[in-house]
């Protein structure tokens, strides 16, 4: 399947996916210990909310588009990492950025933990590479997802990994 993200992201699934993704970076980071993480399906980073494919789909407007409006000082609390990474992408790369997973990864990674960004689709994986391969603690690769994590896991850092309780 031909898949580009341009054309969907910022959209509901991706906000939920990156606000959730925020809260998983923000624990790993509560101790010292490096931690790895993967992103097996990466597109190209970061996106530009007014170019021609966000704006053929506008499917942004139905998930970061919702975010003007303040929600309950609870669930406030819970997005105020996420709220800043989207600052912060948007300070550094314009007021329309949208920042995906691999942008995301990058502001939350120490110099001892590492990132594997693994996109499939030619230009998207040039472009991804061009914007994180200068980052000493990010990897690039050019291929399949599914494929690379059977290549990727267990990573050697022992953080994040599913806890399996003993019988």
């Amino acid at each position: 399947m031909n898949y580009r993200h341009a054309f969907h992201a910022g959209n509901f699934a991706d906000v939920m996916k990156h606000a959730l993704l925020v809260r998983v970076l923000c624990h790993l980071r509560n101790k010292d210990k490096p931690f790895r993480a993967i992103d097996t399906h990466a597109g190209i980073g970061f996106y530009d909310l007014a170019a021609d494919e966000a704006e053929r789909t506008l499917e942004w407007q139905g998930g970061v588009g919702r975010l003007d409006q303040p929600f309950v000082p609870e669930v406030e609390a819970l997005l105020a990492p996420y709220r800043q990474v989207l600052r912060d992408a948007q300070a550094r790369h314009g007021p329309q950025v949208y920042p995906g997973s691999p942008l995301v990864i990058r502001e939350f990674l120490r110099r001892q933990d590492r990132a594997v960004l693994v996109e499939l689709h030619p230009a998207d994986g040039a472009l991804l590479a061009e914007r994180f391969n200068a980052a000493a603690n990010m990897k690039v690769l050019r291929l399949d997802g599914w494929t690379a994590l059977h290549g990727l896991i267990p990573p050697k850092e022992r953080r994040g990994r599913p806890h399996r309780p003993a019988l």
